[in-house]
């Protein structure tokens, strides 16, 4: 029979509320409910940024459990079918499966789905190493669910305006350059640097970072120039393209819709001109 306590908290997360007016919603109490449950029937959050695990870190804090014991519950809510969800502390629930332990302490939540991701983004924001496309993939989350904006959840997590915002940005990157910065190929700044490029471009560019070892300022002289280039090409390909009988053809049309409009006849002349083609139209001041 699993034992019942009655556990204070310091309200880590009211800021984000408070800031909203929402504080009313937050779920989280002054007396929470700390029980014991089975390891086994505690399930992933569908919440949780966090998409990679270092094993090796997980087995150092299943050897600190070990000599000294949870410090911190895991904490979680229970289910319609019995389980429990996890909310935060998944790398100690790890922890606790690597040692085979059957049992465990958790702080038992009655949350609903929104408060649930709030509540577990956050958890991960604030005590986890996430890596930037997974924070960026959080505030994105905190953006949607709470509908709020970037300068609102900036300053609720202490942060300012432009740091969410440049995480947010990396969500723009093509699978490949997002794959490279969440297995730390290339750095969230090699990434910022491509945001503006197109997604074949961002891939030649993450190639040739690989290849040649580009730091930071090497990688946007390279977009520099690339966007320079693309420019020049672009004013050329107008200038190229510059063709003075396609104009006079269209100018011969819009004549001809005015004279089908009114119902009138415009005399019309060209000269050709050393520098220039001459069109004369004529418009009667009177219809005959």
């Amino acid at each position: 029979m699993g034992v019942i306590l009655l556990v204070g908290t310091a309200k880590p997360f009211s800021k984000l509320y408070n800031l909203t007016h929402r504080a009313d919603k937050v779920g989280i109490s002054d007396e929470d409910v700390l029980k014991e449950i089975y390891v086994d029937r505690i399930v992933p959050s569908k919440f949780q940024p966090r998409r990679e695990f270092d094993d090796s870190k997980i087995i150092e804090l299943a050897e600190s459990i070990k000599q000294n014991g949870l410090l911190q519950s895991i904490t979680v809510r229970e289910l319609a079918d019995g389980n429990y969800e996890l909310i935060a502390g998944e790398r100690r629930l790890r922890a606790l499966k690597y040692l085979n332990e059957t049992k465990t302490k958790a702080i038992v939540k009655e949350l609903t789905d929104e408060q649930m991701a709030t509540l577990a983004l956050i958890e991960n924001i604030q005590r986890e190493e996430l890596s930037p496309i997974e924070e960026a993939n959080a505030y994105q989350q905190l953006l949607e669910i709470n509908n709020i904006t970037q300068e609102e959840l900036a300053k609720s997590l202490g942060k300012t305006q432009a740091t969410v915002a440049n995480k947010i940005r990396l969500l723009k990157l093509c699978p490949k350059v997002v794959d490279a910065i969440s297995t730390k190929k290339i750095t969230e700044r090699h990434g910022r640097a491509m945001v503006k490029l197109e997604t074949n471009v961002q891939e030649k560019i993450l190639q040739q970072i690989l290849l040649q070892n580009l730091n930071v300022v090497q990688t946007e002289e390279k977009i520099n120039n690339y966007l320079e280039l693309k420019n020049e090409n672009k004013t050329s390909d107008n200038i190229i393209n510059y063709d003075a009988q396609k104009i006079l053809a269209k100018l011969l049309k819009e004549i001809s819709k005015l004279e089908e409009k009114y119902d009138v006849d415009l005399s019309k002349e060209e000269d050709e001109e050393m520098n220039a083609v001459v069109l004369t139209v004529r418009v009667p001041r009177y219809k005959q």
